[in-house]
């Protein structure tokens, strides 16, 4: 990213390195007031492997670039919330990684200032990142969300859904949640999940 400041104009300048997950097998989403995608990918000798050319992708927001701080008393409050709900399907509870919270944070932050719209913009960067900051990570989930939404609401929001709660109960081992309040007071959520 490359942010130039004159005269108080701000251009931004968002480079986005677009490469192929390693065989991803599934990719689904799901589109309300907060979105779920889970992909699967391989990674080892034996599988096959996707290549392409790099691709370098400029993204300029459509609106002006807000400002937006982080929220690490929500993001503690919902792994909390999952973990419990987790607990009561008698499933282990998700470890805390700090390469999956950066990047859960990140993208937070991407769609809170309007950097990229609300979504999965950008989850095959953020895989293969996992599989190379997570020994032996082969599974990637992402759940995202936007509104004035309190963290058991967005989690109640999430088991809800199907798609989201699927990654809820997901055999995941790993999870990086990052939130993001902007300046008009909208949240941004993403939880990621890998195993």
């Amino acid at each position: 990213m490359c942010r130039i400041i004159s005269n108080y104009t701000v251009f931004i300048c968002i480079f986005l390195t677009i490469a192929g997950c390693e065989n991803a097998k599934k990719t689904t989403s799901n589109s309300t007031y907060s979105s779920g995608s889970t992909s699967t990918a391989s990674k080892g000798g034996t599988a096959k492997t996707t290549t392409s050319s790099d691709k370098k992708v400029v993204v300029t927001p459509s609106t002006p670039v807000v400002e937006a701080n982080l929220a690490p008393g929500m993001e503690r409050d919902i792994l909390s919330l999952v973990n419990d709900y987790r607990k009561s399907k008698k499933l282990a509870p998700l470890q805390s990684n700090a390469a999956m919270e950066y990047q859960a944070r990140r993208h937070s932050m991407d769609m809170g200032t309007h950097r990229i719209p609300f979504g999965h913009q950008g989850l095959t960067f953020r895989i293969k990142y996992i599989f190379d900051k997570v020994p032996g990570a082969t599974t990637v989930g992402e759940n995202v969300a936007y509104g004035n939404l309190s963290a058991q609401a967005v989690v109640s929001g999430w088991i809800k859904s199907p798609e989201h709660r699927k990654n809820m109960e997901g055999n995941f081992k790993y999870t990086g949640i990052g939130v993001t309040r902007n300046m008009q007071n909208q949240l941004y959520f993403t939880q990621i999940f890998a195993k």
